[in-house]
């Protein structure tokens, strides 16, 4: 691939236009109740339902696509069909995202413990008599060496959560710290009595309904797994990317070659807009046939990686890793999961203390200059808070950008994005919502000024609990 070759500019004015026709798409589909199989309409009907062209149409239906909102299918009752989201078809473009923006094993590991404390605190006041036997079961088969998948417990503490955004990063971020380490050669001969000796352990502070001693279980658990994890030989901060593709659905050759392409990204630190080749070309250089070229560009678009523009100068160009686009989906798929503000709730304040806590000190250790902080401020106070967060530059969502975890930033976007368009909702139809919340923002640039000011100074406990009471302020049950 050609470094110097650079992707002609592209029509803002229609992806925009088409960004918004997605996002009327996905409404109606909500608001249907999410009926799969559904035709929601032929081409020339959403053309004349949504009133814009045939060109922005086709890429908003690029959007929902890939967003597994719906599909085009083609022929006699054919149209755009409703589809359902599944699990991998959100985590795959999670573990895509991460790598590409180099998410290092520690950050994963610091993510993940953050959420499985919460998971075993929720999980020890939700548990119930019917829940009993189904852990003590998997302790048993643990015990007896007749299980083989070791995270099955934490699986099924998420779930005990009844939180989908839970249940969706644990098993997220389960999945990419197993990526860092699958050789089973080179475990230990007692690890299977230790792991299921700490399991034993979180279980009974589960079941017992004691959520502190579950948490710090939970932590001292996850903390000696990451421990052993970075002590061996092949483990390394950041994954090969060539198991970022794996388990891709689509023809076996066409996956390979993606796989490979994506490699090459990777490796060479190709930048968006860095030409990899017209079609000829890579059919050329991978000896490989239109069909399965064609098919490498279909995955290396759905994922984001890379994108085809037409006409003269056109090809296949890389692209800019979204964090965006990745939030959309999975605030897609949660909503599709039945996502609530209770759920949000759950994670809200633990995840904005986590983030203040290590903006502060990579603040404090200078990683980052103050006028990032000051400059949200300002953003908030000119454009007001929700233009500010449509910008990203509204202050919660600096502060994420300010801990420099990739995966923790990616948490954070997601419950903000689902608690915006709560918001939204909730104001569009009740208006005693929109008047409470107007008087409420009032208090909000203080409540982060005095935020950013024991930042500023150092003072990361002040932070800390200024951050906390303005959680509680602000929480939705105030609304």
């Amino acid at each position: 691939m050609n470094p110097e070759v650079i992707a002609p500019r592209v029509d803002s004015r229609r992806a925009k236009l088409a960004g918004r026709a997605a996002e009327q798409i996905v409404a109606d589909v909500i608001e249907l109740g999410w009926p799969v199989g559904q035709v929601l309409g032929s081409e020339s009907e959403l053309l004349n339902r949504y009133g814009v062209s045939r060109a922005v149409l086709r890429e908003a239906i690029r959007l929902v696509e890939h967003q597994r909102v719906a599909r085009m299918r083609r022929g006699t009752g054919g149209g755009l069909v409703i589809d359902e989201p599944d699990v991998d078809a959100v985590i795959g473009p999670a573990v895509i995202y991460l790598l590409r923006v180099g998410a290092t094993l520690d950050e994963i590991f610091d993510t993940r413990i953050l959420l499985e404390e919460l998971v075993a605190e929720i999980a020890s006041q939700r548990v119930s008599e019917a829940d009993i036997a189904t852990i003590r079961d998997t302790l048993e088969r643990e015990s007896a060496g007749t299980i083989s998948n070791f995270r099955l417990l934490h699986t099924q503490l998420a779930e005990l959560t009844a939180n989908p955004i839970l249940e969706l990063f644990v098993e997220t971020f389960t999945r990419v710290a197993n990526f860092h380490f699958n050789d089973a050669a080179a475990l230990p001969e007692d690890f299977d009595r230790e792991v299921g000796r700490a399991h034993d352990g979180i279980a009974r502070a589960i079941l017992t309904n004691n959520p502190g001693l579950a948490r710090e279980r939970m932590q001292r658990h996850l903390r000696a797994e990451a421990d052993f994890i970075r002590r061996q030989p092949a483990t390394v901060q950041h994954l090969d990317p060539a198991v970022g593709l794996a388990g891709t659905l689509g023809d076996k050759r066409g996956e390979a070659l993606a796989r490979q392409i994506f490699t090459e990204i990777v490796q060479t630190g190709a930048q968006p807009g860095t030409f990899i080749g017209s079609e000829a070309t890579l059919m050329s250089t991978h000896q490989a046939s239109r069909a399965v070229v064609r098919e490498a560009i279909r995955i290396l678009e759905y994922h984001q990686i890379a994108l085809t523009r037409r006409g003269p100068g056109g090809g296949l160009f890389v692209t800019e890793p979204d964090i965006s686009a990745l939030v959309d989906i999975m605030a897609i798929y949660l909503r599709r999961r039945g996502v609530t503000t209770r759920h949000i709730g759950d994670l809200r304040t633990g995840l904005e203390l986590a983030v203040v806590e290590r903006a502060a000190t990579r603040l404090r250790d200078g990683t980052h200059d103050v006028a990032a902080v000051e400059q949200a401020l300002r953003a908030e106070s000119e454009q007001g808070m929700e233009l500010a967060f449509g910008h990203g530059e509204d202050f919660h969502s600096v502060l994420a950008r300010l801990t420099d975890n990739r995966a923790l930033q990616l948490v954070h976007g997601v419950t903000m994005r689902l608690g915006w368009q709560f918001f939204t909702q909730f104001a569009a139809d009740d208006p005693r919502v929109a008047a409470i919340s107007e008087s409420l923002a009032a208090t909000v640039g203080p409540a982060h000024q005095g935020i950013a000011e024991a930042l500023l100074a150092g003072d990361a406990e002040l932070a800390v609990m200024r951050m906390r009471a303005h959680m509680t302020a602000t929480a939705p049950e105030s609304l």
